[in-house]
């Protein structure tokens, strides 16, 4: 760990992690990757800096944290012990012929109301315009950490705007669902979920207004962590059509994700979300069905 004035860097060694994979999945929504081999954005209150170098990971932060390692190890789920989650993952067989192209792809682990609002936004809006309102809202709401960059607002701060001011950062009809979640949620209330079971924690969150289904699975994943969760959005509802032949209603495709995958399901599904936006474009996919080609069906 090396420290100048108003800047901490830490050294973590972290096997199983492909950084342009992992932030630029599709997951979380406010990293950059402008410079290539390095990704910046913000955890929490400072804004983080990320480069690979082998087995290495240099993190640097702006202000400095002398907390920076344990931040970037929580958010990159460093404790994840991948070599297992594939060993068990690959009992699969459509999982086994491509686990190897995506064992540096990891699930990261959002602060849980960040996550709840960024998935809430989510709902019918494509990436660019999800970080686009993500980067409205902390613009406008959120507290400066740089010059160019604000921390995501804490339910006070969003929860002190009107639904006029949510809408001016461009939400549309989803201002009245972050309103009103902000006046149903506090920190107390967060505190309780995180403690929840799985299903419960489920449920409560679909009380809340805007959520349904995959932003409660969303939610359940990529903010509290609950690896057994299985978002199921459109890229995903192709790729279980494609390489399992299954088809269905949300329910009937998140059991079939839960008996085939069991308590790695995020780690299969996000998977799945990275493999069918690949064949979408022209990266080519990783997973196909055994003895069959990676074609789409009809």
């Amino acid at each position: 760990m090396s420290r100048k004035k108003g800047h901490m860097n830490v050294r973590l060694r972290i096997r199983h992690l492909d950084l342009d994979q992992t932030l630029g999945c599709g997951q979380t929504f406010r990293w950059s990757g402008a410079v290539p081999g390095t990704w910046s954005g913000p955890i929490g209150d400072c804004l983080v800096t990320l480069r690979r170098e082998g087995q290495w990971l240099h993190s640097d932060s702006v202000p400095e944290r002398l907390d920076l390692g344990r931040r970037v190890s929580t958010y990159l789920r460093t404790e994840d012990d991948i070599g297992r989650i594939h060993a068990e993952l690959s009992k699969d067989p459509v999982m086994a012929k491509g686990l190897g192209a995506v064992e540096g792809l990891r699930l990261v682990k959002m602060d849980e109301w960040e996550c709840l609002v960024s998935y809430v936004l989510a709902t019918f809006a494509n990436i660019p315009r999800i970080t686009k309102m993500i980067q409205h809202l902390a613009s406008r709401f959120g507290s400066p950490i740089t010059d160019v960059m604000n921390s995501f607002p804490t339910i006070g701060q969003l929860g002190a705007a009107s639904v006029g001011e949510l809408r001016a950062c461009g939400l549309g009809y989803r201002a009245e669902y972050v309103a009103g979640i902000c006046r149903l949620v506090d920190d107390d209330r967060l505190a309780e979920m995180q403690r929840m079971h799985d299903d419960d924690l489920r449920a409560a969150l679909m009380e809340l207004p805007g959520v349904g289904n995959k932003v409660a699975d969303c939610v359940s994943l990529f903010g509290f962590g609950r690896l057994g969760a299985f978002p199921i959005d459109v890229w995903v509802e192709r790729a279980l059509a494609r390489l399992y032949g299954a088809r269905g209603s949300y329910r009937t495709l998140r059991n079939f994700a839960a008996e085939r995958f069991g308590g790695h399901a995020g780690y299969a599904q996000e998977y799945l979300f990275y493999n069918e936006r690949a064949l979408s474009g022209s990266g080519g996919c990783v997973f196909t069905r055994p003895g069959g080609s990676s074609d789409r069906t009809p």
